[in-house]
């Protein structure tokens, strides 16, 4: 059919142009793959696994002793399958292409649904999954996004009722085994398209579209839950979310917020029911967060329909498309530099690492009842650990995992009702939480790496393996390797520091940090050669480039060993990364470095701000304990 260049941009429901939708397919999928993380992802693929060997959902937790066997099973049981397939088949790579093309195929299946103007149309659906990143992750959610897609492609249409519609319900059925969840959104969806008959002069289609809404219901229900899905619909989405998700600041999930409400306004006679869609969606987004990546998905065809009132239609030539391509070009640099670099690699699935602790206890077989932190939970169910407490909610609790959260200051009383035998915590530097651990008599560091440490008890089950400890003087949980300065003036005492550095990188070779200490130590004894031998080794490691507290560390060895500049860069990445990561005590200690230094070259002024920062920081979060 031909349409005239005055028609109006809602007469034909569908625009195709297969080399934009290629395009935004690869754009998303790239952006998606350059993502961020979730720990959350080693629960999904355990629980797969387990359905796929016993064939059947759980129905009692098998990760954690502190619960019990307390009643628990998965509303995602399809999605942690797919998971666990994806992660057995092709490991963390294989995991990430199945999440970039399951984000990729949503967005660039809305393409068509716009006025004609398909390049303006691809730029809003790339700024969409541009603002939706920080859900982009592995998890049973991800399937989410080609599922509504497809309930909006579908129920668009502004047709009579067909019979045709009813292919929904067993699309809901598919959602609710995916992510049942969140696939009560498909019933949602189908009850504005009897919202939307209602509006009619007659009422004939009404019948069939209650109709409709009661197979879409009966969809849903056909997760093996049935009605016990309904605890998991809030929690699901009001799940707390990592501190790179979005808040309600000058962000572009905020601009697509207001964006979203301005269309639905503007669409509202020609778009009903992607209009209420989109304003239900985006509002119900602002209370869940979980649901942010969805409701931004929605509003995207409605926000490219009400930009066609104000925009002619363009045809898409090779010049005016390279033109446009170099906008999308430059969103992707941006997301690699400001969140694949600072981000992609400092948490979740297959960016950080417990193996080489978990391959430590295996190793010397230690035994009983372990404590670890709330954030390492899910990396140790990854490892086939009895867990604590891990990022499940809704089945420990809000007052355990708050307990969880704040171990450090209620340890004693943790330790006197559970009865540890030892203990796996993070190895966090600057807010150093461990200092508990170090200030029990009954507790010795045994195990270190860049992620994790392994403390044993040595009253415990594992006393035998602790008989002969003694503290050294290697802390490795110090932020800074100035520690070892009072031993090294020592000859007699500088030899058995350099024989524990020794240890620590026989014991964990993969340890970025053992070998910068190493070489802090070198360089302090004058063996010039040797401290730049270990320095190139540490700056090869990748983990040095995107772990934080690893490049101030590096900032501060390079420091010592004269190198202000390339100390003075180390530092502002490190300041930098720990920003994005809100990992104020970091960049507190940081700021005081990088003052050093200025001072030192004579810049007071910048000096004394850089002061003035760490100060603020310190002060704010001693207010945010109290």
């Amino acid at each position: 059919m031909t349409v005239s260049p005055r028609s109006h941009p809602h007469e034909l429901p569908f625009h195709r142009n297969p080399w934009v939708t290629a395009f935004v397919f690869a754009f998303v999928a790239a952006l998606a793959f350059l993502g961020v993380h979730e720990a959350g992802t080693w629960v999904h693929i355990k629980t797969g696994e387990r359905i796929a060997a016993d064939g059947r959902l759980p129905s009692a937790d098998p990760f954690s002793y502190s619960v019990d066997g307390q009643r628990w099973t998965t509303e995602s049981w399809l999605g942690d399958v797919l998971l666990a397939e994806a992660h057995g088949r092709f490991s963390g790579k294989g995991l990430a292409a199945l999440k970039a093309a399951a984000a990729g195929a949503a967005f660039a299946a809305l393409l068509p649904m716009s006025h004609g103007h398909a390049l303006m149309a691809a730029a809003v659906l790339c700024g969409g999954a541009a603002a939706s990143w920080p859900q982009l992750t592995e998890l049973p959610a991800v399937f989410d996004l080609p599922m509504t897609a497809l309930f909006l492609l579908i129920l668009r249409s502004r047709r009579r009722f067909a019979w045709s519609l009813a292919w929904v319900a067993a699309l809901e059925a598919l959602w609710a085994n995916l992510n049942g969840a969140t696939a009560v959104l498909g019933v949602w969806l189908v009850a504005f398209k009897v919202v939307k008959s209602l509006g009619r002069t007659d009422h004939k289609d009404l019948p069939r579209f209650l109709a409709l809404l009661g197979l879409t219901a009966a969809g849903w229900l056909c997760n093996p839950l049935g009605w016990h899905l309904l605890p998991y619909v809030t929690s699901g989405a009001a799940a707390p979310q990592p501190a790179w998700q979005m808040t309600l600041g000058p962000t572009l999930y905020t601009a697509f917020v207001l964006a979203g409400a301005g269309a639905a306004w503007v669409c509202l006679q020609t778009e009903f029911f992607l209009s209420l869609t989109a304003a239900a969606l985006l509002g119900l987004s602002l209370l869940f967060p979980g649901l942010r990546a969805v409701a931004v998905l929605a509003a995207c065809p409605a926000i490219s329909l009400a930009l066609g009132h104000f925009v002619s239609r363009r045809e898409v030539n090779p010049l005016r498309a390279l033109r446009w391509a170099l906008a999308p070009a430059a969103l992707l640099a941006w997301h690699w530099r400001f969140v694949h670099v600072p981000l992609a690699g400092s948490w979740g699935y297959g960016a950080f690492d417990v193996s080489g602790a978990a391959n430590f206890l295996r190793a010397q077989g230690v035994a009983g009842r372990m404590f670890n932190e709330l954030a390492l939970g899910d990396y140790l169910v990854g490892e086939g650990r009895p867990v604590f407490v891990d990022s499940r909610r809704l089945l420990y609790g809000d007052d355990f995992s708050r307990d969880a959260l704040d171990w450090s200051s209620r340890w004693k009383s943790l330790d006197g009702v559970y009865r540890f035998d030892y203990a796996v915590v993070r190895n966090a530097r600057s807010a150093y939480p461990a200092a508990v651990l170090d200030e029990d008599p009954d507790w010795r560091l045994a195990y270190a790496d860049d992620a994790a440490l392994v403390y044993l008890k040595r009253s415990g089950a594992n006393a035998w393996l602790m008989r002969e400890a003694a503290r050294g003087a290697v802390r490795p949980n110090r932020l800074w390797p100035d520690g070892l300065d009072q031993a090294l003036k020592n000859p007699k005492h500088a030899t058995k520091v350099l024989e524990e550095l020794d240890r620590w990188i026989v014991q964990s070779p993969d340890s970025s940090q053992a070998l910068l200490w190493k070489a802090y130590a070198l360089g302090r004894l004058g063996m010039t050669e040797k401290s730049e031998r270990f320095l190139d080794l540490a700056e090869g490691r990748g983990r040095v480039r995107s772990d934080a507290e690893l490049a101030a560390l590096l900032g501060f060895v390079l420091e010592s060993r004269g190198r202000k500049g390339s100390a003075q860069a180390a530092y502002w990445r490190a300041a930098r990364f720990a920003g994005r990561l809100r990992n104020r005590a970091l960049e507190g200690a940081v700021f005081l470095r990088l003052a050093g230094l200025h001072r030192e070259w004579g810049h007071e002024t910048l000096a004394k701000e850089l002061e003035d920062k760490a100060h603020d920081i310190g002060q704010a979060r001693r207010e945010g304990k109290r």
